[in-house]
């Protein structure tokens, strides 16, 4: 694996993290003000485009490389999404979920250097 696809893995999760914090936004008002439909909808449309960035350039590495090698990627989406939240949306994430995402982060680790 080229150092190019392990920057294309990564972003992948980055896209994935990104929607899910714009679909949040949109869903759920972060700053409690109402929106109106077109703004939300614009919040959606964002989120859902960069899933549907994720989903196919998710496809060209499937292509060409190992699953095996690939899906060890996914597990740093809950690990990026957890922080994010925390950072971007001032969730709070308690002592039990920032081990639990340490403990991911190791396995990752463990299956990357396999």
């Amino acid at each position: 694996m080229t150092t190019f696809t392990l920057f294309l893995c990564l972003f992948c999760q980055v896209l994935v993290v990104a929607g899910n914090l714009l679909l949040k936004h949109a869903m759920a008002g972060i700053d409690g003000h109402e929106r109106s439909r077109v703004q939300t909808g614009l919040w959606l449309f964002a989120g859902i485009a960069l899933f549907s960035l994720w989903f196919f350039l998710w496809l060209d590495l499937l292509s060409k490389y190992e699953l095996s090698q690939l899906y060890a990627f996914e597990g740093l989406a809950p690990v990026f999404l957890m922080a994010s939240a925390w950072l971007f949306l001032g969730e709070k994430v308690p002592l039990r979920g920032w081990i639990g995402v340490s403990l991911i982060g190791g396995g990752l680790m463990l299956v990357a250097a396999a």
